[in-house]
């Protein structure tokens, strides 16, 4: 009564219907490149919180979190402590004081430049007074400009004494004193060598280098004033001391000049 549907062709015997074999496509997929260029400007863009991965390897871990010095310029419990561990290692046998020599060392293993070291600088002798005998006095009148505490010997005693000289031996409140303004006064600077002197002298290491975030950002203007002041007094004495030298070469040619009058008729005037 109703018509037969029509049905496929049934395939031969023997024959399994044959399958397409799958290729995977060659290349990335469609808008695959698009996709990856629209990732690359995003990431320029991104918000602040998100940046881009550095090229630098990051800084090594620290322990580090307490700050070094107050908002005045003055060391904190922190940094005192760690300059009492360095001078433990400067003075060995415990006397309380270390010469200029070891100090000047010391700068140098804090990578100061021989010319922001008084002693170093000014280690040159001459016909009268030896090397460390002139640096000693330079250092000394430095020290004194600064108060940074200390006391004052005899270097050799069977050498000719520098007027006003001597071999000026710094306490551990001057050495305290001495390394704070100078880290403070340029935080940037001496950041490096204080690390290095760490490493050198073995002093906790185990805390990792010391950060920058613990230094001042910027001199403090008390600090400022004291450097001023010392400039200013340093300035004076030096003043003093050449008024007092050319006062004493007078004296020395006036006594010449008697003596010389009471042996001989002649004359002679020193100026």
């Amino acid at each position: 009564r109703y018509p037969m549907q029509s049905r496929p062709p049934l395939p031969p015997r023997g024959q399994p219907p044959q399958e397409e074999e799958y290729a995977p496509p060659s290349g990335p997929p469609p808008g695959f490149h698009q996709r990856q260029q629209q990732n690359r400007s995003s990431t320029a863009g991104a918000p602040p919180g998100f940046p881009a991965v550095p090229n630098e390897p990051p800084p090594a871990p620290s322990a580090w979190n307490e700050h070094f010095f107050y908002s005045n310029g003055r060391p904190t419990p922190v940094f005192q402590a760690m300059m009492k561990e360095f001078f433990k290692r400067l003075d060995p046998r415990g006397t309380g004081y270390i010469a200029p020599e070891v100090f000047s060392k010391f700068m140098e293993i804090n990578h100061f430049a021989p010319d922001d070291d008084v002693w170093r600088r000014n280690h040159h002798g001459n016909l009268m007074f030896a090397a460390d005998d002139m640096a000693d006095y330079e250092l000394k009148a430095a020290w004194e400009a600064w108060h940074f505490d200390h006391k004052v010997v005899v270097r050799n005693a069977r050498a000719k004494q520098l007027p006003y000289g001597g071999m000026p031996m710094l306490s551990l409140n001057g050495f305290i004193d001495v390394m704070a303004v100078e880290i403070a006064a340029e935080p940037d600077d001496r950041i490096g060598g204080l690390n290095n002197a760490l490493r050198h002298y073995g002093v906790w290491t185990e805390r990792g280098p010391v950060p920058r975030h613990v230094l001042p950002s910027v001199r403090a203007p008390e600090l400022q004033r004291r450097v001023d002041a010392a400039v200013a007094r340093s300035h004076q004495a030096a003043r003093e001391r050449l008024d007092a030298t050319e006062a004493q070469a007078r004296i020395e040619a006036r006594g010449r000049q008697a003596a010389l009058d009471l042996i001989s008729d002649y004359r002679y005037r020193y100026y």
